[in-house]
C-alpha cells in the first residue's frame, strides 16, 4: 500500500527538528570556542605593554638560548637547553646571555606577519648608534637561513640577526604575534615587552625608559631565577 505523501512530509520534518535540536548545542559549543578566540587574538593583537596572558614575567632572568646568525656559516636548530645554551662555544652562533652586560632589546619577529615586523626592525637599525650601551637584537622565528640571510641583506640590519629554524625560541619565550620586543635590564632581567608593532618614536621612547630605569636599579639587586632552572 502507498503511503500518504502528507504523512512522509510530515515525518521527515519531524527528523528534520529533531537533527536541528540535536545539532543546536554543538553548534552554540563551536561558536563560544570561536568566540573566545577572536577575543584572545585581540587581547593580544591591540596590547603594546601587557605580557599577555602567556608569557615570561617581568622582573625575571630571560630564559637562555643559542641561535645561529643568519649571517653565519652556521645552520641548525636553537638550544634552549637551559643548563648548556650559555656555554656553547661555536662561531656565527648568537648566545643571549653574552649581552646581559648591558641593556637590550630583542625582536623576536616572523617572516610573514602582515607587513608588521620588518618596519620595527628598521627602526631598529635608524636609531640603535643612539643608544650605545643598549643591546639591539633580533631573531627570526620558524625560518630557513637564506631567507632569513636575505632579509638582513635586503634591510641592511647592522644589528645580530639570529634565526630560529624550528621555533624553539619562539616558544621557550611564548612569541605568539609578530613582532614581539622584549625590554631588558642589564642581567638579562625583563623590563617589560611589547606585542605588535611599535612607531620609531615609541621604540625611542621605550629605550629611553629602559635606559634610564636601568640606570636608577641599584647594583645587587635581588634578580629571580627562571622556573625550573
Amino acid at each position: 500500500m502507498d503511503r500518504d505523501p502528507l504523512f512522509e512530509d510530515e515525518e521527515r520534518e519531524r527528523d528534520a527538528e529533531k537533527a536541528r535540536n540535536t545539532a543546536r548545542p554543538y553548534s552554540i559549543a563551536v561558536g563560544v570556542l570561536f568566540l573566545g578566540l577572536i577575543v584572545f587574538a585581540g587581547i593580544n593583537a591591540l596590547s603594546t605593554d601587557s605580557p599577555g596572558p602567556v608569557g615570561l614575567e617581568e622582573g625575571r632572568r630571560l630564559p637562555p638560548f643559542a641561535a645561529p646568525l643568519a649571517t653565519g656559516s652556521l645552520d641548525g636548530d636553537s638550544n634552549v637547553d637551559p643548563k648548556k645554551a650559555c656555554k656553547i662555544h661555536v662561531r656565527d652562533a648568537m648566545r643571549i646571555c653574552d649581552y646581559f652586560d648591558r641593556p637590550l632589546v630583542l625582536v623576536a619577529w616572523f617572516s610573514k606577519c602582515g607587513g608588521h615586523c620588518e618596519p620595527v626592525l628598521d627602526a631598529v637599525e635608524r636609531i640603535r648608534a643612539r643608544f650605545p650601551g643598549v643591546a639591539f637584537l633580533g631573531i627570526d622565528i620558524r625560518n630557513s637561513k637564506d631567507e632569513a640571510r636575505k632579509s638582513v641583506e635586503k634591510h641592511g640590519w647592522g644589528f645580530p640577526m639570529a634565526f630560529d629554524r624550528d621555533g624553539a625560541v619562539g616558544l621557550l619565550y611564548s612569541v605568539g604575534v609578530g613582532p614581539t620586543t622584549f625590554f631588558a635590564y642589564r642581567g638579562g632581567v625583563l623590563a617589560s615587552k611589547a606585542l605588535g608593532e611599535l612607531t620609531e618614536e615609541e621604540l625611542i621612547d621605550r629605550v629611553r625608559r629602559l635606559e634610564r630605569t636601568s640606570r636608577k636599579r641599584q647594583d645587587g639587586a635581588r634578580i629571580e631565577e627562571p622556573r625550573g632552572s
